[in-house]
Order: C-alpha cells, then structure tokens, then sequence
C-alpha cells in the first residue's frame, strides 16, 4: 500500500477550521535496517510551512499608539474650544438680535424726519405725548411696587431709556427746526424780494428793479431811457425819457441769490448785439447764496456807444432826430455746481439815443 502525502498550509485554514487526516508510522525494514553497517537514515519529510502573519511591529505599534493618544487628548481639547465658541456665538447672536432692533428703530426715525415739516412736528408731538404717557406710567408703577425692589429697579432703568429716547427726539426736533428756519428765512428773502417788486428767474434768484416789476409795465417796452440827450438828457448817461410821460424809466437792478452760490450773466437776444449799459461789474460774477448784487443802468458801454450812433441830425442841445431802437436783452442766472440747472429772464427795451 502507498503512503499518501499531503502538506498543510495553516494560513488557508480558518480559526474554527476542522483537519482530518491519517498517521502512518515509519515504513522501514527492519531486516536490512539490523544489517546496515554506519548507515545514517533522516526521515525525508518537509518542513511545515512559516505561519505568514501580517503584523505590525511592536516599536511602530508603540509610537502610533502613543501618537493615536496625543491626538485623542487634542481632539478633547478642540471639542471643549468649540463649546466654548458655541456659547460665544449664541452670546454674539443676542447681541446681534439688539442691534438688529437698535438698527430698525434708527431707520424709523430717519425715515420719519424725511417727512415734511408739518408731519415732523405732529410726529414729535405724538412721541411726546406717548413718551411723556408712558413715563407717568412707569414712574406710577415703581411707586405701586415700592416692595419689589427687582422690579422697581427694571422700572428704573425703563424710566431712564425713555429720558434718552426723550433727549435724542429733543435733538432731532431742534436739527429739525433749525432747518425749518434756515428754509424760512431763505423763503423769507424771496417773498420779501418778490413783494417788492422782484421777478422770480425760478429757484435760484430773484431781479429786482428799482421801477418795480416792469414784466407788468403796459408800454410797448418793459424799459424806457434817453441817452445823452433829451429834455432831462446828461451828457453820456441813461436819464428819464421824455416820451411815455418819463414811465419806464429804470436806474439799476439787483439780483438776489436763492439758497444756491450762482453766476450771473446779461446778453441781448434782438435788436442790439452789445449790451448798452456799463452794469459797473465784470460779467459773468458769482453770488453767494442769499447774497445781493446790483447791476447799474446809467453808465453807458462805451463799445455799444462806438457801434451805434444818435443823433440823426440832432445835437445834445437839440431833441431833432433821436435813434428809437427797440431790443431784448436776458438776465442768465446758472448754478455753480457744474451739474446745476440754467434760469433766465427776457427784458424788452427802447432807447432814445440823441
């Protein structure tokens, strides 16, 4: 009978594997083995294979285990952070939710103070009386709870918040005011300008002359002189004429600004080319908001005399054959703000150059 062989590798088995197998004593012959002279017999069998285990190294297992600790003790230390800046944020968070409600009430008052002016004032006088009512009440009641020191001391420090709100009203009350009376006042010298006579280029300035408002003047023009003539002629000035009974007659202007710096410029629109009058100012000149300028209709522009000649015939003793010439000229008011807007005004005028 053969001897079967067969080797086992233990790192195909399993840890609840079974084995069965047969065990067979040596197969020699004992006859030849007692005749053998010196003869060595080894068994022929194979060695059981190296058990292949997938181990680590103790001195690495060490240090990873040592470092595994090390990051489990960081990983404890960076939850307790985290807590804490978790309770931080939820601190953060209420703090955030006051200021959204601080932000809120700041729009409603700015938003409020963007009415008119009218509407400020009833406004604040119903704060007023809502604030003045809920102060009564609250100081009523820290009377009545006298006993509830907690309490008296919430209503305490509610009484003191309302004094600021108060306070703060008083104060946008009195900005409030003061722009009133800035706007009043600017209106105020409008009114006053208008009602003496003045004509309104729009916003930014009033003219006034000294004939009153001429746009209303019934003549065949708003301005009427002589020049160097006529029954109350002056050699080389603009005096009363003589026809039209001496109406129409017109000194000087002045241009009041409005709430606005602007410049303020004259040229002719029809009939002359040149401007007749020196106004005794460099044109364009700039006014100060509010500010007041005059402009002078006596003096002649001594380039309007050169280029248009009187006379006709007449002398300055003598009335025979004076020029009649009729023109406009305009009154330009701009903004100084380069983005500013244009206003004018159109005059009519007749003179009767001798």
């Amino acid at each position: 009978m053969a001897i079967e062989t067969s080797y086992i590798n233990f790192s195909d088995l399993g840890a609840d594997a079974s084995l069965n197998t047969k065990l067979y004593i040596d197969q020699y012959d004992s006859t030849q083995l007692a005749n053998a002279v010196n003869i060595k017999v080894t068994e022929l069998i194979t060695a059981l294979p190296t058990a292949s285990l997938n181990l680590v190294p103790k001195p690495v297992y060490d240090a990873e285990l040592s470092h595994s600790a090390d990051l489990q003790q960081q990983v404890n230390i960076l939850t307790a952070d985290n807590d804490a800046l978790k309770s931080r944020v939820q601190a953060l968070l209420a703090d955030s939710s006051s200021l959204y409600i601080d932000n809120d009430g700041l729009r409603i008052a700015a938003a409020k103070l963007e009415n008119t002016v009218a509407s400020v004032q009833k406004t604040t006088l119903e704060l007023r009386t809502n604030l003045t009512t809920s102060l009564t009440k609250a100081i009523n009641e820290a009377t009545e709870r006298t006993a509830l020191e907690a309490e008296n001391s919430g209503l305490t420090a509610q009484k003191n918040a309302l004094i600021k709100q108060i306070d703060t009203l008083n104060n946008l009350l009195a900005q409030a005011n003061a722009t009133i009376q800035v706007a009043q006042q600017q209106l105020s010298a409008k009114q006053q300008a208008v009602a003496a006579g003045g004509v309104s280029t729009g916003e930014l300035s009033t003219i006034i002359f000294d004939a009153g408002d001429i746009t209303k003047s019934k003549l065949t023009a708003m301005i009427n002189q002589d020049y160097n003539g006529g029954p109350n002629g002056v050699k080389d000035k603009f005096t009363k004429p003589g026809d039209n009974n001496g109406e129409g007659y017109v000194t000087y202007f002045d241009v009041v600004a409005g709430p606005k710096d602007i410049s303020v410029s004259a040229n002719v629109t029809g009939g002359y080319t040149i401007i007749p009058w020196d106004f005794g100012v460099s044109l364009p000149v700039t006014l100060k908001a509010n500010e007041t300028k005059r402009f002078g209709m006596v003096n002649a522009n001594q380039q309007w005399v050169n280029n248009y000649k009187g006379n006709d015939g007449g002398s300055f003793f003598s009335r025979s054959s004076p020029t009649v010439s009729m023109f406009t000229f305009s009154v330009v008011v701009k903004d100084v703000d380069p983005n500013g807007k244009t206003e004018n005004k159109n005059f009519t005028g007749k003179i009767w150059k001798h």
